[in-house]
């Protein structure tokens, strides 16, 4: 089966001559001259992968980039413009463009470029489980914490994830299971806030008949239950003082006793935890904090992944909408301004709520402004309060000071722990590092 792909420029001679290229190397190509109607028909017939012309009178190609990451989030898709620069790159790199190439075109380039973007596309499609919802996106926070987890994964050591609730902590350990030898073996989630403190350690290390009332039979902790499988604890810092001390003692010695019983029982389990806390200065167990942390994998805020809200929010309500069994809306561009300024203090979770009451509520084919909830429509106007400065003006040095500023902010707001701060940002550590030297900023 050949695969099909989109081409769209509005200058209709050239898009004709790159289809007539691609199709001779054996694909199935559509022309558009229109983005918006190229959008149309993505939501129907959707393509494999598309190639668009960076500038256009109707929609810019960036533009046309984040409403196709809406309507398919794993579309690979590639740029092309006369006009090169090194910003202008960057800029389609940020927006998540699989390519960037310039003209005039070479056909062998670009075939080059096409092939690669649908090997991406394949392997992308072969690695979603079954049943286990993928983790979308393409920021470089979160790439990076994706491929810390895919390292971590070649391993059987301790991994803790942190993060502030809802950013998907869990499933990001369910990747490190399911990239580990273990994948065939059980996956084992356990809330440790939601279990009672007085049950903590019978649910997690089993219970003797009778050491307890009601305990009618021997019974196998979670533990157990997850021998030659993965454990994961979320919220680890919910644990009592007295199960933290029996934790670290199972993970020093790969052996548990049951509540109630002297039988020492070896097991095989490989133990992954995750808490929204600063585990080393909010009173958790110093030997158990790095016993758990031998591997530290940070999952950023959504507010730091940039135009990676575009595409989990596009990928959320299309799935909403299918539940209830109705189309899914396109965003008018207020919208998609809107829920990009919008911080999302409860991160994918809060996301993937607004997708859902919006898929009930919204009854036009495209989804506005006043139809988004108050919090995230006055996001929007939020980002015309950084007023420019009347008159002639020093723009650099009055960009570098919303930059310092922005800076000190992240820092005050994140207790000065610069690795939160700069994923906060957006930013890599080297980055933000360079950043505070650059102005001074003294470590906090």
């Amino acid at each position: 089966m050949s695969h099909r792909l989109f081409v769209i420029d509005d200058h209709r001679a050239s898009a004709e001559a790159l289809a007539e290229g691609l199709q001779d190397e054996g694909y199935e190509v559509s022309v558009f001259t229109s983005p918006t109607d190229a959008l149309a028909m993505m939501r129907t017939d959707p393509p494999d992968a598309a190639v668009t012309d960076l500038r256009m009178d109707e929609m810019d190609g960036i533009a046309f980039l984040r409403a196709a990451h809406v309507v398919d989030p794993g579309l690979p898709v590639i740029l092309v413009t006369a006009y090169a620069s090194i910003d202008a790159a960057v800029s389609a790199t940020r927006a998540g463009a699989f390519g960037f190439v310039t003209k005039p075109l070479r056909l062998p380039e670009m075939v080059v470029q096409v092939r690669n973007a649908l090997a991406l596309r394949t392997l992308t499609r072969a690695a979603a489980q079954p049943g286990e919802p993928a983790i979308l996106g393409r920021s470089a926070a979160l790439l990076q914490a994706l491929s810390q987890a895919d390292r971590a994964a070649q391993t059987d050591l301790c991994v803790l994830i942190g993060g502030e609730s809802g950013t998907g902590k869990e499933l990001l350990a369910r990747r490190v299971h399911l990239g580990s030898r273990r994948s065939r073996g059980p996956f084992v989630p356990v809330s440790c806030g939601a279990i009672a403190e007085g049950l903590i350690e019978s649910e997690l290390f089993g219970a003797a008949k009778g050491s307890y009332t009601g305990a009618d039979r021997d019974r196998q902790g979670l533990i157990e239950a997850a021998e030659h499988g993965t454990l994961f604890l979320d919220e680890v810092g919910e644990l009592s003082p007295a199960a933290q001390v029996r934790l670290l003692r199972f993970l020093q010695e790969g052996t548990l006793r049951r509540v109630g019983e002297t039988k020492e029982r070896a097991v095989d389990v490989r133990v992954i935890a995750a808490t929204h806390r600063d585990l080393k200065s909010d009173g958790f167990r110093e030997d158990l904090y790095f016993r758990l942390a031998v591997l530290p994998i940070l999952l950023p805020p959504l507010r730091a992944r940039g135009d990676d809200v575009l595409v989990l929010f596009g990928h959320a309500l299309a799935d909403a909408c299918a539940r209830f069994d109705r189309p899914a809306p396109s965003l008018a561009p207020e919208a998609v301004d809107a829920l990009r300024a919008y911080a999302w203090p409860g991160n994918v979770r809060e996301l993937m709520n607004v997708a859902d009451r919006l898929a009930v509520m919204t009854t036009s084919p495209v989804l506005t402004l006043a139809e988004l909830p108050p919090e995230i429509a006055q996001a929007e106007s939020a980002l015309e309060r950084v007023l420019l400065p009347e008159g002639d003006f020093d723009l650099t040095g009055w960009l570098e000071g919303l930059e310092e500023r922005a800076l000190h902010r992240a820092l005050a707001r994140h207790e000065g722990v610069k690795a939160r701060a700069a994923a906060s940002l957006g930013l890599e550590r080297n980055a933000f590092r360079y950043k505070l030297k650059k102005y001074g900023i003294d470590d906090p």
